[in-house]
């Protein structure tokens, strides 16, 4: 029989050989754009983790890089929880201001500063402590638990649905509940009920068969730069609308309840002109600042090239331009309808040699914000962190949500364990120790409501 060890007594005992880990994982700089090796390596240590943690686990090669695959509890259980990470980290070449090296981590008081610290190692490791407290030092889990660690998550997760269709029956599940992404300002919890999709594009102009002088030629001959330039002018307005038909199919309507989450969510405008340097958009235009952002489409325009920019002057028009865009959608718009109403834009409004060429795209997921688990994910976190969460219809930004509430069928509910200014994607990334900690409380407490409430069995407390 396991020692019964509380999970605060797990965790003062255990708590330094569970932060070492997560060093250990911030020297392996699994680099999703750039693969090789220590992506192998990654994917064997988060495995061996599973292992650790009472779990079996298996590593599945895909198209891409590896999925990681592991699993535990009573086959009849009858909950199952799924939870979800990623192994793999942002760049950090090439980002000026990092005051240490990104992938050797260092410990300052509470902080652990390394690239990966917050994302996502020491989110996904955090609900891996909560199993192996259940699993080694508890008698065992009470509910069926999955996790699917992947290594694609920074540049789209291309190959996750590969393994998704083709495990369909065996990730079966009631429930996904995954970390990632910040908590709200002052580490307030918070529970986010989907995340915006994403379709990046480049758009294409082409003009003459070669440079020509804009004297001999200008006015008979179409300007590439000029006619991408209309083209951005007239598909977006100024308060960031987007005018070509269909485009907003799928776009859904804000419930009451909704926009009363959503009016009270905090905003310090004062970080904001921080951040930005201004005032934000949507109050100009009359607009609510989290109703703009969470539940409108939006078109952004990352780079243009063309011509010359070089010192002194060439009278040239060039041969082409390119923009490189893209677009987060909201509610149920589907990716591909949405590019096919861009390319209809383009012939309707008859612009000159403009093309659009698909790089990348996920639909947009949600899960309704009074869903029956809501309240027992609430409760979990509240225990955990000692605050009831702020509950957030979407996350801005793209995970790959989809795959649980679209491919698999099951509700999914985000909860961050990362501090607000863990500088995720920038230099100086961060994890705080206490949150990672009281995250593995939140988690082990979710398992034993589940268990109480799916199960039908009274489990040991989870503190």
């Amino acid at each position: 029989m396991p020692q019964q060890l509380s999970l605060g007594e797990f965790l003062d005992e255990y708590g330094d050989d569970l932060v070492q880990e997560l060093l250990d994982l911030i020297r392996i700089p699994a680099v999703a754009i750039t693969g090789g090796p220590d992506i192998d390596r990654m994917a064997q240590a988060c495995a061996a983790k599973c292992e650790r943690a009472g779990l079996t686990a298996r590593i599945e090669a895909t198209s891409g890089h590896p999925v990681v695959y592991a699993e535990g509890g009573p086959d009849d259980a009858e909950t199952t929880l799924m939870l979800y990470g990623h192994y793999d980290a942002f760049p950090a070449a090439d980002q000026d201001g990092w005051r240490t090296s990104p992938f050797e981590p260092v410990v300052e008081g509470d902080r652990i500063y390394g690239r990966g610290a917050g994302d996502n190692k020491g989110q996904f490791l955090a609900h891996l402590n909560a199993v192996q407290w259940w699993q080694r030092h508890n008698g065992g889990l009470p509910i069926k638990v999955k996790m699917i660690l992947e290594g694609e998550e920074e540049f789209g997760s291309r190959h996750l649905p590969e393994f998704i269709e083709r495990n369909r029956d065996e990730l079966a599940a009631d429930l996904c509940c995954y970390s990632d992404g910040p908590q709200l300002g002052g580490d307030r919890p918070a529970l986010l009920f989907g995340v915006r999709g994403a379709l990046v594009m480049e758009v294409h102009a082409e003009g003459p068969a070669q440079p020509l002088h804009s004297g001999n030629f200008g006015g008979v001959v179409a300007n590439p730069l000029l006619e991408l330039s209309r083209f951005l002018g007239r598909l977006v307005e100024a308060n960031g609308d987007l005018t070509a038909p269909g485009i907003d199919a799928g776009v859904p309507r804000i419930t009451t309840e909704e926009r009363a989450l959503v009016r009270d969510l905090p905003l310090d405008l004062a970080d904001f002109r921080a951040r930005t340097g201004g005032d934000p958009l949507p109050a100009a235009f009359g607009e609510e600042y989290y109703e703009r952002l969470l539940y409108k489409p939006y078109f952004n325009v990352s780079g243009i090239t063309g011509g010359y920019t070089g010192t002194g002057m060439k009278t040239l028009i060039p041969t082409s331009a390119m923009a490189k865009v893209d677009m987060r959608l909201v509610g149920d718009q589907d990716p591909d309808q949405v590019l096919a109403s861009i390319e209809k834009f383009i012939d309707d409004q008859g612009f000159r040699g403009l093309s659009v060429r698909k790089m990348f795209s996920q639909p947009p997921s949600r899960t309704p914000v009074d869903h029956p688990y809501a309240d027992v994910v609430a409760r979990a976190v509240e225990h955990g962190f000692g605050t009831a969460p702020v509950r957030v219809p979407s996350l801005a930004g793209t995970t790959p949500d989809y795959v649980f509430t679209k491919l698999l069928g099951i509700p999914s509910i985000m909860v961050p364990f990362a501090p607000a200014d863990q500088n995720h994607h920038a230099p100086n990334e961060s994890m705080r120790i206490s949150l990672f900690k009281k995250g593995t409380a939140a988690s082990a407490r979710l398992i034993e409501l589940l268990a109480e409430g799916g199960a039908g069995r009274t489990a040991p407390p989870a503190s």
